[in-house]
């Protein structure tokens, strides 16, 4: 199986001047602008370095959404256009977009293993899948919601076409 790389992108100079301005802002709680998130992601945008599933994580309907994204959830909530992206909640968006999943390097490449070496059928496959998943969910001690949402994230990126079976092992590992 052919199984894509899961990793951050590398910014330019100008882009990682523009996150740590972000970053900057933002954890100061007041004055945020998000002018210097919105020209990271044009920036970003622009180079085409933003793989297509992190794109579709805030697109297209997610797992528990109700049929909406995380994007309709902005407008919803009366952000539109360029608001949504200056938004001070889109940061933990754009932040996703330049590093990946919440996980572990060694994690992503434990899960990637698993689909690449295709050892059985492929509910054999699901079953180791989903042994790791709720392994790892204990062993980093994640919180099961963000373990669902990031392992989820991870089996999508990795293009595993159960991602929800994914999402529910993380949710069902108990500590």
């Amino acid at each position: 199986m052919n199984v894509p790389e899961v990793k951050p992108i590398e910014l330019t100079s100008e882009e990682a001047a523009l996150r740590q301005q972000m970053e900057a802002e933002f954890s100061k709680g007041s004055g945020y602008t998000g002018k210097a998130a919105h020209a990271l992601l044009k920036s970003l945008h622009a180079r085409g370095v933003i793989p297509e599933a992190r794109l579709r994580d805030f697109t297209e309907p997610f797992p528990g959404g109700r049929g909406k994204s995380h994007q309709d959830v902005f407008v919803a909530n009366g952000s539109r256009g360029d608001g949504i992206f200056e938004h001070p909640h889109f940061v933990k968006y754009l932040q996703y977009f330049m590093d990946g999943p919440a996980l572990p390097a060694s994690t992503i490449e434990g899960f990637r293993k698993i689909l690449i070496e295709d050892s059985g059928t492929s509910g054999m496959v699901m079953d180791q899948l989903c042994k790791f998943v709720r392994a790892e969910t204990r062993t980093l001690r994640l919180e099961r919601v963000n373990a669902r949402q990031e392992f989820w994230r991870l089996a999508q990126e990795a293009g595993y076409s159960d991602s929800v079976t994914i999402r529910d092992a993380a949710g069902s590992a108990a500590k």
